[in-house]
This record gives C-alpha cells, structure tokens and sequence, in this order.
C-alpha cells in the first residue's frame, strides 16, 4: 500500500471539515454546499486512488476504483460549475439538460475505467451525447452551450477515431475543469485574493488532466512529479475557497459596520462621516450643507397593530421610496427607529422646500405589505425639520440638533392640530344631541 497517500486523504478530510462547519455563515449557501458536494466526490476520489494503486488487489476491484475515482472527478467538476454559476441552478430546464449531456460522459468514463476499448462502444456514447446536445441547444437556445459541447463531443469523436481513449477520456476531463476556472472567473470578486487561487487551481488541474496521456505514454518518469502536481490543486482550491469567504465575511462586516442591516442604507456612523466631509469642504468654498430630519407619522400604529414584521416591510419600502428620490441630491441615512435624515450639499432655501415636498410624497406613497397581509395598503407621513449651513449653524453638531428640534416641533404641533380638531368634533356632537 502506498502510505504517502494517506496525509492527502485526512488533510482533504480535515478542509471538508472545515467547510462544513463554517457554512452557515456564507452567503451564497446554496452554492458552497455544491462546492462541498464536490470537495466530498474528490475525496471519495482519493480513497478510490488509495485502492487502485494497491499492488495485491484484485483485477475487478482494481477496475471498480478506477471507474469510481474518473467518474467522481467528472461528478465534481459539475457540482464546482453549478456552485460558480447561480444563474445555471435557478433555472432547473438548464440544470436538467447540464445532466442530460453528462451522462454520456459518464458511462464513456465508467467504460474506459473498466478497461474496455472497443470502438463502438465510445461511438454510441459520442452519438447520444451529440444528440443529447442537440436537444439541449434547443431548448436553452444559449451559443455558449452549444459552442462548450461541441468542442467536447467534437474532441472525444477525434481522439476515439484516432483510438486514442485515454486522450478522449482525460481531455474531457479537462475541458470540464478549464469550464470551471472559467465559471469562478466570471463569479468571483475580481479584488478578491483567494479567487487567484481558485481559479489557476481548476486551471492547473484542467492542464495536468490534459497533459497525462502524454505523460504516461511518451515520460513515465515525470509521472510521479506530475501526480503530485495533479494532488496539489485540490488543497489550492479550497484554501482559495476559504480565503473567499474570508474576504466576504470581512466585507460583509465593513459593510454592515456603515449601512442598516434592514434597510441597506446608509446607518448613522456613515451619514455623520458624509456630512463631516462635506462640511469640512463646503467652508472654504463658501457654500451650503443642509439637513433633513425625518420622523415618520403613523409608523407606530402600524407596527403595534399588525406587528413587527408589517413595520419591517413599511421600513424597508419608505427607505427605498426615499433613497430612489434622494439619490441625485443626496445621502439618505437611517438614525433608527422611524426615523431618517438626509443630506444636501449646495442647496438654497427654494430648493430646500422643493426637496422638502419630494421627500414628503416619497413617503406618502402608499404601500402594499403583501400577500401575508392579504395586500393590504398602508399609508403613513412624515414630519421633517431642515437646518442648513452655516445660516442656521456652523457646527455639525449643533446643525444636527436644530434639525432634530425643528422636526420635533413640527411633529408636536401636527399632534396638537390633531387634538384640537378631535376636541372640536366631539364638542359639534355634543350640541346636535
């Protein structure tokens, strides 16, 4: 028994290990449970490798390894492909038809992994995959598709006519992976570290399934420096694959660190950060900063009678409704609670009360909290304060405090119009009685 074999077998047990128990911190958590699905038919891989190698082993399960550890290669591969391609696994015909045109590739793989060779037999998997892809282009109707499997079945028809299998079977393999760098090329952060490493991982393992009939047959003696090149990319993917989350989480964390969670807006830490810099520039240049605090009518009944999750919804389309109207004037914020604030950089007081009487439609939009609620529309309004530098004040703090204290005094006295007309219409019942 090669014993060498071991440390890769429990190292890639150990990064599957790893995987699993960060998962749920992931975003795309659909996607890494198929990157891990793979990762776990490339370890069944190595362990069909331990058996193959083994010098006293029987010819059938010699072959059963071999079958096993090819097709688990080619399994993988397309698991890496649908967990780099979001699009692909949300549309099941597309997902269906990946399938479909694998698995002519699976039993040539299975076929040629038992030993077999006889012509025919790779004939009728290359017809039925051509078939198969017909269909498929059809019913995708994407050339990409098209233009993969024809250089797949087109290569596989060259090398069986040739009576070159082992070329067919190994440059599919290697087509499957080269599809795979590209998918993780075109899915991951191009500012992302890791991405390096997983893509030249699939690149190099594409190279090193292309390149081993070659070696095999024309330099045996480099084919142990090449089995190890071949081992090496999958510690090299997902190391790359862990530095990937990494990065996402630590972005994810910089990101929440400066927006609200539920509104995906600008949080309060961030709006200060703006209105600093802004201020710190408009002094020199002799212009004006405004501020609009927000504090929304209603939003409280509304939460107490239908509940958090109603109040969430009404939240999250009022920010939504404000950040569309605000965009080309300014930064919107959430300070918390119902409450919002916007910033305007070189505003005069006539354009304060026409963004002012924006702002206010914007929230006055009504708004349907959906089918949990049986599309019931609920309306709310806003009540908003204004204070603009350096008129009102020169300092951040103080131009914060007069908007907040303009706000509160419109609010209190709607709440007092409020009640004087709810007096007035009781005393008008009172004397019709």
């Amino acid at each position: 028994m090669n014993y060498l074999l071991l440390p890769d077998f429990f190292a890639m047990s150990l990064l599957v290990g790893v995987l699993l128990a960060v998962r749920q911190r992931h975003r795309d958590r659909e996607g890494l449970r198929l990157w891990i699905g793979g990762l776990m038919l490339i370890l069944l891989e190595c362990a069909a490798h331990i058996i193959y190698v083994l010098r006293n082993v029987s010819l059938t399960a010699h072959r059963i390894s071999h079958v096993v550890a090819l097709d688990a290669y080619l399994l993988a591969g397309i698991l890496f492909v649908f967990s780099a391609v979001a699009s692909l696994r949300s549309v099941p015909r597309r997902m269906l038809m990946v399938c479909m045109n694998s698995i002519p590739l699976l039993v040539m793989l299975g076929y040629y992994g038992m030993d077999g060779r006889k012509a025919s037999v790779y004939w009728a998997c290359i017809a039925v995959g051509a078939a198969v892809k017909l269909i498929s282009c059809v019913q995708t109707k994407s050339w990409v598709h098209f233009g993969v499997l024809t250089i797949l079945w087109g290569s596989n028809a060259l090398f069986v006519f040739g009576g070159q299998y082992r070329n067919a079977v190994y440059v599919s393999l290697a087509l499957v992976y080269l599809l795979c760098a590209f998918a993780f090329y075109h899915s991951l952060p191009r500012s992302s570290r890791g991405s390096v490493a997983v893509i030249g991982g699939f690149a190099m393992w594409a190279l090193c399934f292309a390149i081993h009939p070659w070696i095999s047959e024309k330099h045996p003696q480099w084919s142990d420096f090449a089995s190890e090149v071949w081992n090496m990319q999958k510690f090299i993917i997902t190391v790359g694959l862990l530095v990937v989350m990494l990065e996402d989480q630590l972005s994810n964390s910089e990101w929440l660190a400066l927006h609200d969670e539920l509104t995906g807006l600008p949080n309060r830490r961030h709006f200060d950060d703006r209105l600093n810099f802004l201020l710190t520039h408009a002094e020199p240049e002799h212009h004006s900063v405004s501020v609009f605090t927000l504090d929304l009518n209603g939003f409280k009944q509304v939460n107490d009678t239908l509940g958090h999750d109603a109040g969430d919804i009404l939240l999250k389309t009022v920010a939504m409704n404000l950040a569309t109207t605000a965009k080309p004037l300014g930064m919107v914020a959430r300070q918390g609670g119902d409450e919002f604030s916007v910033v305007v950089n070189g505003a005069d007081e006539l354009e304060n009360l026409q963004i002012r009487k924006l702002l206010l439609e914007a929230v006055e939009e009504p708004v349907n909290l959906g089918p949990r609620y049986a599309d019931r529309v609920v309306r709310v309004s806003a009540s908003i304060g204004v204070a603009t530098f350096p008129q009102d004040a020169e300092e951040q703090g103080a131009l914060m405090r007069l908007a907040d204290q303009r706000m509160y005094e419109q609010k209190a006295m709607r709440d007092s119009l409020r009640r004087s007309r709810g007096s007035s219409e009781r005393t008008a019942q009172l004397q019709s009685a």
